[in-house]
Parts: C-alpha cells; sequence; structure tokens
C-alpha cells in the first residue's frame, strides 16, 4: 500500500557515519528456518506450500564505510445450542500472512491497507435488522461484540476456546423479508473520522486464502462503496465456501469472487478489488437457519502455509515492527519511531570512506535537482512500484580500496529515526532496544553474496571501530526469503579489539539495518530488497 506523504518525509543523510569496517564470520550458524512457516505436505483438507532453509555462508574480510542519500497489511436445521466446541488443538496450524488467531493471539486483521486511522482489520457483525428492528443474528462466543469494539482483549477466551473468531449465524424469517443473511467481516482500510467507511484497491494482491470450519455452506463476499452497494441489492461478488467440520484451507483469485445476478448492477471480482471496503462471511438464506462458523486465518493468495509449532511461534515476543512488502506498501512502520517521523527511511551506503569508488545505479533517477519532499516522495513511490522492493544495479570498484578487503555497496533502513544535536546542528540516529523484533526476515534478490549488519549509531560504531555484528546470505536470483535471530549476528572475525559485543547485545540499541552487496572489484550485478520484517511473527514470504 501506497501510504499518505504525511507518514513518510524525505530525509537527506549526508555521508552517516557508519564507515563500518567489518567481515563476515568465517563459521557462520544456519540462517534460521522461518520461525512461523514451515513447510507440509497437506492432511486432511488443508494445504501448504513449502520454504526453503538458507545456510549461511562465510567469505572474505572487506571493509565497509558509507555515505548516504535517503529514498527518502443455504439453509441448514437451527442448531440446539449456540455453544462452540473446543478446536481440537494440534502442534501444526495453517496461517495467512495477514492473521492467524493460534499464531497471532488477537484478533485484528493486519491487512496491509489502513488509511493511517488505525482502524482497519477489526471484527464487526451485520444482518438484516436493516428491514425491521428483529431480525437475523450473529452471536459471539463468550461475549457481546457490542461492548468490544477495537478490544482485542475481548476475543483473548474465544480465541483460546475456538483457535478462531467463532460465530454462531442464526437466521430469522419474517413476513415480507426474503433476503436474510447474517456476516462478520472486518474493513480493510479502516474508518474515517466520521466513522465512514473507506474505500480501497487492493486488486495487486491477486486473492485470498482463508482458513475455517462451518457447520454449512457460507460465503466470502466483497463490498465495496456505499453508493455501488445499494444497485448490487446484496449481489456481492462471493466466492463459496463449502460445509467443513476441520479446518480446511480455500484459495480464491478475484476471478473467484461472481454474482448471482439478483441485483441491479454487474460487477466482476477483479474490479470490486480496486474499490473494496469490507470482506464479509456470510450466512445466506429465505428461512429459519443456523450455522457455527469460525474464521481461524486469512491472507493474501497463496501464502496460508503450515506453522509446525504454532503454540511455540504464538510464545514468540510481539513486535511493532510490521513486515514492509515492496509490492504492497510504501512507508515502512517499524513501530520504533522516536517522535521525528524519520524512521523506516531507507538510504544507500557506498565504501568512499575507505577509498573505494563502487557505485549504485537506480532504475529511475533520482531528483537530484530537486531535493523537495514532494519530489523525493514521488521519485521513491515510483523506485518501489517499479521494482516492487527497492532495487538497484550496483557496480564494484576496489579503486584504493585495501587489497585484503572486499568493495561494497548497499541500502540501509533506519529504524527509530534521527535527532539534532543542538550544539553541531548535525543529526545523528538514535537508538532503540528491539529485542522483540527477535532478529529479521528479509526477502530479496541479489547477484552476489550480501550481509545484514547491524547498525548501532555513530558513537557505539566508532567505539567498536565499526566491528559491527554482521550475518551472510547467499546471492540468489530468484526470490529468496530467510529468517535470522539476533544470536546469529556476530561481529567480524578479523576483529581482535577488547570491545566485544553479541547480536543479541547490540539489538539492545539498535539504530539501522544494512544491507550490502560485495565481491569481486570489477564485478556487478543487481540486488533487490523486497521485504523486511522482525523475525519474531514477521511474514517476509513475497
Amino acid at each position: 500500500m501506497l501510504c499518505s506523504q504525511k507518514f513518510f518525509k524525505p530525509y537527506i543523510l549526508a555521508a552517516i557515519a557508519v564507515s563500518a569496517t567489518f567481515v563476515a564470520c568465517g563459521d557462520s550458524d544456519t540462517v534460521a528456518p522461518p520461525p512461523s512457516f514451515e513447510s507440509s505436505s497437506s492432511n486432511g483438507g488443508i494445504f501448504a506450500s513449502s520454504s526453503s532453509v538458507i545456510i549461511a555462508g562465510s567469505s572474505s574480510d572487506f571493509a565497509v564505510s558509507s555515505s548516504s542519500v535517503a529514498l527518502s497489511s443455504s439453509q441448514i436445521a437451527p442448531s440446539s445450542s449456540s455453544a462452540q466446541p473446543p478446536i481440537i488443538k494440534t502442534k501444526e496450524a495453517i496461517c495467512g500472512d495477514m492473521w492467524c488467531a493460534r499464531r497471532d493471539r488477537d484478533s485484528r486483521v493486519n491487512t496491509g491497507f489502513d488509511a493511517g486511522f488505525e482502524t482497519s482489520g477489526y471484527w464487526f457483525d451485520e444482518s438484516d435488522t436493516e428491514y425491521q428492528t428483529e431480525g437475523s443474528t450473529i452471536t459471539w462466543e463468550g461475549f457481546d461484540n457490542r461492548d468490544c469494539t477495537f478490544a482485542d482483549d475481548c476475543f483473548a477466551d474465544m480465541i483460546e476456546q475456538c483457535g478462531g473468531i467463532c460465530v454462531t449465524q442464526t437466521l430469522v424469517k419474517r413476513d415480507q423479508v426474503n433476503n436474510l443473511y447474517a456476516s462478520i467481516g472486518f474493513n480493510v482500510a479502516g474508518v474515517d473520522e466520521q466513522n465512514k467507511r473507506i474505500v480501497t484497491d487492493i486488486s495487486e494482491l491477486e486473492g485470498l486464502c482463508v482458513v475455517y470450519t462451518s457447520d454449512t455452506e457460507v460465503y466470502l463476499e466483497m463490498h465495496i462503496d456505499d453508493v455501488s452497494n445499494k444497485y448490487l441489492a446484496l449481489d456481492f461478488p462471493r466466492a463459496t465456501l463449502p460445509q467443513a467440520s476441520t479446518p480446511v484451507m480455500k484459495d480464491f483469485t478475484w476471478k473467484d469472487f461472481k454474482q448471482d445476478g439478483t441485483g441491479n448492477m454487474r460487477i466482476s471480482g477483479e474490479d470490486a478489488a480496486k474499490s473494496l471496503v469490507s470482506l464479509m462471511f456470510t450466512l445466506k438464506g429465505s428461512q429459519d437457519a443456523s450455522n457455527h462458523f469460525n474464521i481461524m486465518s486469512i491472507g493474501r493468495y497463496g501464502t496460508c502455509r503450515t506453522v509446525a509449532n504454532v503454540d511455540s511461534v504464538a510464545q514468540l515476543s510481539k513486535s511493532p515492527f510490521r513486515t514492509w512488502h515492496g509490492s504492497r506498501d510504501f512507508e515502512i512502520k517499524t513501530g520504533y519511531d522516536n517522535g521525528s517521523k524519520t524512521s523506516g527511511i531507507w538510504f544507500s551506503i557506498f565504501d568512499d570512506q575507505q577509498n573505494g569508488a563502487s557505485s549504485i545505479t537506480w532504475p529511475i533517477d533520482p531528483p537530484y535537482d530537486n531535493f523537495s519532499e514532494d519530489s523525493f516522495d514521488s521519485w521513491r513511490m515510483e523506485l518501489i512500484e517499479e521494482c516492487k522492493g527497492i532495487c538497484a544495479e550496483y557496480y564494484l570498484n576496489k579503486f584504493q580500496f585495501p587489497d585484503e578487503k572486499e568493495p561494497f555497496v548497499g541500502i540501509g533502513i533506519i529504524i527509530a529515526g534521527e535527532e539534532i544535536n543542538p550544539e553541531s546542528n548535525i543529526s545523528y540516529l538514535t537508538t532503540i532496544d528491539a529485542t522483540n523484533m527477535g532478529g529479521v526476515c528479509v526477502s530479496y534478490t541479489s547477484d552476489n553474496d550480501m550481509y545484514i549488519q547491524m547498525g548501532l549509531g555513530d558513537k557505539k560504531d566508532e567505539e567498536l571501530n565499526y566491528a559491527l555484528p554482521i550475518v551472510s546470505i547467499p546471492a540468489s536470483k530468484e526470490v529468496n526469503t530467510v529468517y535470522v535471530k539476533w544470536s546469529q549476528f556476530q561481529q567480524p572475525s578479523w576483529y581482535d579489539g577488547d570491545k566485544k559485543i553479541t547480536g543479541a547485545e547490540a539489538a539492545k540499541s539498535l539504530a539501522a539495518v544494512h544491507f550490502l552487496a560485495h565481491g569481486q572489484s570489477g564485478s556487478a550485478g543487481k540486488f533487490n530488497i523486497m521485504s523486511i520484517g522482525p523475525y519474531n511473527r514477521g511474514y517476509c514470504y513475497p
């Protein structure tokens, strides 16, 4: 999602002092497999895609310094009871990237399309009571939803009991009411200050995957803007969720969402995705009926994967860092901003301060002749749209670089933001305790091996002689996804100073994360950082 400019100001870093001389560890650990999404064969009607485990490489020593410029989510018989039986818990669960009850242990869906009001992804119900004061109903397991608006605590017991958001949908037949319905769902972009639902375009997601159980057939409906809804007359584009007594996963492309032809307006699922307001799980009919429905997870098309040890994952610390996907996001929300609104900003890194001459060529020329906020916002947006991430071509040139070192070039992301020294009027990066991130995940492509490095701010970097904790990830022309724990970051093997620091210790004072391509002088290549997020509960798969 491309967010409002007010959240992402251009930030020109002038020769940021990250002149980090470092090398990769000689004997590195295995880069951790994804903590949430391990491969599994399909089981019991649940399907999962595989994931890879990446091995960290070793490399020769090389030195790093940097100068920078900013690159500034049918009817059934009524049931005798509305109580939901507890779900049979196993170690495995199928989880999509937007929300998974057993993994996330809260109710809000991280749609990735919040309009800035932080009101997206909260569950609510709708029914045919608009026709009469009495009508079809939604019964939430364990509480009255009217008392729980925007409150995840209300859902804690429900999730523990059901492993999802579980409700009873009850249709009540009345005279002169033929279109009965009872729905639960959430707004994709949220509501504004006037409580008006916000329209958004999510067509780039290709579709959705869901995990659920249901006593009978229900529908996943696409509700669009209010004016169009009146013409649709409840004939929303919808996909069918068949009856499922045990958890089942379904993948739907936008083409799979179709109308039944009863309304006064025709719209395809592809077009509805371009003006979407909410997603609703609906029981429809014309007679009395009741249905137990449990929605356990939802994600982008193709992202529902097996979590091998879901309860262990759920116990991981929750980080405020929201996984960024270049395919749908503009702003990076680290959750650690120091109040300056300069966190989440990309900057470029070069080896010129070590007498190297490596260079970067962007696919779209930066507005060097116009350093205005609007011009850089526009350029960054175009770059991210072009690359579905942050991408560039690079040329590695040792020039007068030390013989034993490899030239390098790359980009970094600011975690907490900058502050201005009032005496010198020079900006510097502040640090934050990012322990609860657990580490980082990233999806990328690169023609050469890359390094992920932990930046600790000017003072600490210099104190450590720029021997900053680092881990190696391999070259990959195909999109590769890795998860790396803070504990796997180590200082370079060449460092023999007395200022030691582990990756876990460095995480307590993190200023930035750097991605650096390196190799032989004279070599060239491309890289693309397509997603970045926390190790704990992050979802970096493209």
